[in-house]
């Protein structure tokens, strides 16, 4: 067993790792723009769920029409 390896594992243990293409941004905010796009997506993925949401496609207009309105 390496020591070191276990050592280093347990000091990232609950630790999340953040990649990013925004240049140069504050660490705090580059967490609250992950917050909030997880918090964004389960709300989208709660909705689905609750309304059976599934892209409905049609080949005339007037089919369209008569789901919009």
């Amino acid at each position: 067993m390496r020591r070191d390896k276990l050592r280093q594992a347990f000091r990232r243990e609950g630790h999340y790792l953040l990649r990013s293409n925004l240049p140069e941004e504050d660490p705090a905010r580059l967490w609250q723009h992950y917050v909030q796009l997880t918090e964004i997506e389960a709300v989208f993925r709660a909705l689905k769920s609750d309304l059976a949401i599934r892209p409905i496609h049609h080949q005339k207009d007037s089919r369209i029409e008569a789901h919009i309105s």
